[in-house]
């Protein structure tokens, strides 16, 4: 949650606000749920219940009376006796199990304003001991879901409610890739698909399926600069000398050696900060960071990277021949058991103080790699960072999706963001603020301030700012949204209208899931935390729109209203015929 203060300004005024009296006298205490016990289905309603009293942003605006709730399902779950009891009959407690789920559904679905809330509960059944029957029960529930429920089926999660038909991501990616755009100007790495309209040449679609950009971003920080170690000590002299003692001649033989490697390493972090390669790598790093223009700092990682492989390779070389004498010695017939101890404290501390320059000069770092979406970290040295750097071609973002925007290249722009459910808040500064010219209040945010259930904060204003790059004036834009349009997508999606009337909202009203998520030690309110049977993802923020009205449930509403028919999602890879990009095109062409 700390990547907020570079994208919201919030200055939060702690107000403490009287708080309504509830049916459960201990309703104000703090719910730890990681810690609390729950041996039946009452403490399994009341922790919830609790936690939801506590942690809960939309109270305020919740139809659905919370005391009410308490009333109505605390007799039926105090109903329910085979929570966890080793004697109950397994078919009772597989029914029970799923009443229980039948309850959380009615209490949830339809009901919590939160489209951001998820709730998974897990329900023992210790009872069924045979190898062919589980041994719990569990089921997820969202705010927007459908379920049915039969005694003799139990309860079943049919997913999330859909109002109108979808065209799917894929297909729209593949009509844009393949039909609509020129080319030799189309970008597609991860999220993002981008390019020029073969019809309309000054006009860029893009195409993001999920607030994925930051890990791909070239910010301060993604390239680590070296540092010089000439300062920092080596081992320190008594170590070589408590070897001695007990053998002068490998003491000698082990001093030599690793004093001369621990200079060979400080040589050649000196030699490379010295190097021709590394001055056009930081220079072109600068110009990249003042201009954002690529090719400089592209042509600057090979060079450098094969000028540190070649300069490496000798330390290396040495660096192995301090393990080859150390297996020696310590593998010697010969060799006493004080020896093997001095010499293995001594070889543990060479190679910690290796450790300990590579991280200091930055020599060491960390390659983030994505696989199937999900971003890695592995270790390796800083010409294999640059060999990374070199072969991802997230460089090309710059060159034919970022630069055209900065430059005025695109005259007009069209903002996909139908079917994208969010993703890194940290992607409105790197991605969205692109879009904007201006700074403005686009809507405001509130957050829980205590245990009571009506502990808000005030409405805090939350405001655009332009990036350094961003369009230098404004143009005709479209964003495009659908009900699969949550999160980020919603929140960039009022940042950039929040422009002026040279935006134009198209499709269908979004998801209604602007609530923030973070960390739970951020704010008092949201919970992340889970037990052994409940396990919460709920937000600790609440928003409101820039005229003041909660979109939570309800989503930002399209100035176009455009929603395709069954019978266009059909065919549309076959008719090419997609009503809301067709009305996008529309809009940025008056």
């Amino acid at each position: 949650m700390k990547k907020l203060k570079y994208i919201l300004q919030i200055f939060i005024v702690v107000l403490s606000l009287h708080t309504l009296q509830s049916c459960r006298e201990d309703s104000l205490e703090v719910a730890e749920l990681d810690r609390t016990e729950v041996a039946s289905y009452t403490d399994l309603f009341n922790t919830f219940w609790d936690t939801m009293n506590n942690d809960y942003n939309y109270f305020n605006e919740q139809e659905e009376n919370w005391d009410n709730v308490y009333k109505k399902y605390s007799p039926k779950f105090k109903k329910l006796t085979t929570f966890n009891k080793a004697d109950a009959n397994p078919i009772d407690a597989e029914k029970e199990a799923n009443l229980a789920f039948k309850y959380f559904a009615e209490i949830i679905t339809g009901k919590v304003l939160d489209q951001h809330f998820g709730l998974n509960v897990r329900v023992p059944l210790p009872s069924i001991k045979s190898a062919n029957r589980d041994i719990d029960i569990t089921a997820g529930f969202a705010s927007n879901m459908k379920y049915k429920y039969t005694k003799e089926d139990g309860f079943v999660n049919l997913g999330r409610n859909q109002r109108n038909p979808k065209i799917d991501n894929e297909n729209i990616n593949f009509i844009m890739r393949n039909e609509k755009l020129d080319p030799t100007t189309v970008i597609q790495d991860g999220p993002i698909l981008a390019g020029f309209l073969k019809s309309d040449p000054e006009t860029m679609y893009i195409q993001l399926t999920s607030f994925e950009v930051y890990p791909n971003a070239i910010i301060d920080g993604t390239f680590p600069l070296l540092e010089s170690i000439s300062e920092i000590e080596g081992i320190n002299q008594s170590f070589f000398d408590d070897l001695k003692k007990i053998d002068s001649e490998v003491g000698s033989e082990f001093e030599t050696l690793m004093k001369d490697n621990l200079i060979s390493f400080k040589t050649l972090i000196n030699t490379i900060l010295n190097s021709n390669e590394y001055k056009n790598y930081t220079n072109a790093l600068d110009n990249f960071k003042n201009t954002e223009l690529i090719d400089d700092f592209e042509n600057s990682l090979i060079p450098l990277a094969n000028f540190i492989k070649t300069k490496k390779s000798d330390f290396f070389t040495k660096h192995e021949s301090v393990e080859l004498l150390y297996l020696a010695h310590y593998n010697s017939q010969n060799i006493t058991q004080a020896q093997k101890n001095a010499i293995k404290t001594l070889y543990e501390i060479y190679n910690g103080r290796i450790e300990t320059y590579k991280k200091v000069s930055s020599f060491f770092n960390n390659i983030r790699k994505e696989f199937f979406g999900q971003v890695y970290t592995i270790p390796g040295d800083f010409d294999d960072l640059l060999n990374s750097i070199a072969s991802n071609h997230a460089i090309d973002l710059y060159r034919k999706l970022y630069n055209p925007i900065t430059n005025g290249k695109a005259k007009k722009i069209i903002l996909d963001l139908r079917g994208n459910g969010g993703g890194y808040v940290i992607d409105a500064r790197i991605f969205t603020e692109r879009f904007i010219t201006q700074q403005k209040v686009w809507g405001y945010q509130r957050t829980k301030e205590g245990n009571g259930r009506f502990n808000y904060s005030p409405w805090t204003p939350v405001e655009t700012k332009p990036h350094k790059f961003a369009l230098q004036q404004n143009i005709p834009i479209a964003v495009l949204i659908d009900e699969n349009s949550f999160s980020m997508s919603e929140i960039s999606t009022m940042m950039i209208k929040s422009q002026g009337d040279h935006v134009t909202i198209v499709g269908d009203n979004s998801g209604g899931g602007t609530a923030g998520l973070g960390g739970q030690d951020s704010f008092n309110g949201g919970n992340r935390l889970s037990n052994e049977y409940l396990q919460f993802y709920m937000p600790l923020m609440a928003f409101k729109n820039r005229e003041g009205k909660v979109v939570e449930a309800i989503g930002v509403a399209p100035d176009v209203k455009t929603i395709p028919t069954q019978e266009q999602v059909d065919e549309l890879t076959t008719t090419y015929i997609d009503p809301a990009f067709n009305a996008a095109l529309k809009a940025v062409s008056k």
